[in-house]
């Protein structure tokens, strides 16, 4: 059994899309969202991660 899964990881970007305190927010709640694989429980050792880098 194989297991995907997907992972974004923010990255604070130069353009002026919001205000930096919000940036610095944004990026931080994103750290403290809880692990897909932990919480079901899948074996660390059956998984495939693709991921992403989104600038805001």
């Amino acid at each position: 059994m194989s297991c995907f899964l997907s992972r974004i990881e923010l990255q604070r970007g130069k353009a002026p899309t919001m205000a930096p305190w919000r940036k610095r927010l944004f990026i931080a709640t994103s750290y403290v969202t809880a692990d897909v694989a932990e919480h079901f429980g899948l074996p660390r050792d059956q998984m495939v991660i693709m991921g992403s880098h989104i600038e805001v």
